[in-house]
């Protein structure tokens, strides 16, 4: 729950979604966004999981009907970033919201696994989280679609590639 996760606008955006939001994690934002959470009429949904070995954080996420992968643009490091979590959620086998940034759009074009959302604005969040979770096929073919993803982009297949890269300089 650090600065630039886009954390502040979900929260809100959660008011137009019937859903909970499973926070897992904590950052120097902890209390702040605690509060800022419990401010809302529908700060109830928010639920704070705090911090979770990764084990336990597979089980969570595997338990989740989407993951929510938001990035603010903060500068070109975070405008070109590609996060574990994209991964994490595909290897789920679940939807996910993300931004609209040339390393998710890039593989989004290639696996459609994801709604891609251009801005942090509460009601962009909201509609792209309703648009999966009330579009039973549109949410069937994007979690398809993560099986397709996951036998490429996977630790195994780049592991091939590093031992290539490694036999050529050595």
């Amino acid at each position: 729950m650090n600065q630039g996760r886009g954390l502040e606008p979900l929260f809100a955006a959660m008011a137009d979604v019937d859903a909970e939001l499973w926070v897992v994690g904590e950052g120097d934002l902890s209390a702040p966004l605690r509060a800022l959470a419990a401010s809302f009429p529908h700060g109830d949904k928010i639920k704070f999981l705090g911090y979770k070995r990764p084990a336990a954080l597979k089980e969570i996420t595997e338990q989740a009907m989407l993951g929510v992968n938001l990035v603010e643009h903060l500068g070109l490091s975070y405008y070109y970033s590609l996060s574990n979590k994209f991964f994490d959620y595909i290897h789920a086998g679940i939807p996910q919201v993300t931004m609209h940034f040339p390393e998710y759009t890039r593989l989004n074009a290639i696996y459609h696994v994801a709604e891609l959302i251009p801005d942090l604005k509460p009601e962009t969040i909201s509609t792209a989280i309703n648009a999966i979770l009330k579009n039973k096929q549109h949410y069937t073919t994007l979690a398809e679609n993560t099986e397709i993803a996951r036998r490429e982009l996977n630790w195994q297949k780049e592991e091939e590639k590093l031992i290539a890269i490694y036999r050529q300089i050595g």
